[in-house]
């Protein structure tokens, strides 16, 4: 949609010349957990997967997403609910990979990381005892993953949880809303406070 051209020229002009992002995905159920094996919301599109934070089960999407450290989300996709996080990695770095990003646990495997590596990319994730290679954490790892983490509660606050549409374009079309609100609100908001991570301060310069 001709919405996400305008986002990505936005967004992708605010984070040029980075070098780290972060990914990580966040759930987008299509209904109550009581229905999760009766909705067929999106049935092509759509299956059960589970929400590790709350840990419960639902049925809907997952969304892969790619985020700067300075809050703005430079790409995603969107997968059945049940996709391994692992699995979209090279999908979501397709257009726009910088040469260092931060995941989680969920994006373990020497061999994800190897193909990475031959694309010049280095997937820093927390270890375990049995990996073959151990990398040394990024400095300040946990605190500047935590950016994603806001990043997607701000979204659920603008309604990125709740995309409820019949069809797929109607799905993207909300969701692509969402992204631009975001990102304009993000970008206001640095106008005032250039570190911030607050969008909601956007409401206050958009209001003068």
């Amino acid at each position: 949609p001709s919405i996400q051209v305008i986002r990505q020229a936005l967004v992708f002009k605010e984070v040029e010349g980075i070098s780290v992002s972060i990914i990580d995905s966040f759930p987008i159920p299509l209904c109550q957990p009581i229905r999760n094996f009766r909705s067929k919301v999106l049935g092509d599109y759509a299956n059960v997967g589970y929400n590790a934070t709350k840990g419960q089960y639902f049925y809907g999407c997952k969304c892969h997403a790619l985020v700067s450290e300075s809050g703005y989300v430079i790409d995603y996709t969107i997968t059945p609910a049940s996709m391994a996080d692992s699995s979209m990695t090279e999908e979501v770095l397709s257009q726009f990979g910088t040469p260092t990003v931060l995941g989680d646990m969920g994006y373990l495997g020497q061999s994800l990381h190897d193909r990475l590596e031959l694309k010049g990319i280095d997937l820093m994730t927390p270890v375990r005892k049995n990996m073959k290679q151990k990398k040394i954490l990024f400095p300040n790892f946990s605190k500047r993953r935590k950016v994603i983490e806001r990043v997607f509660s701000f979204l659920t606050n603008l309604g990125a949880e709740r995309c409820k549409s019949r069809s797929p374009q109607g799905f993207q079309l909300k969701l692509e809303m969402i992204l631009l609100a975001y990102s304009l609100l993000l970008k206001s908001a640095k106008s005032l406070e250039p570190e911030t991570l607050r969008y909601s301060i956007g409401y206050q310069v958009m209001a003068k």
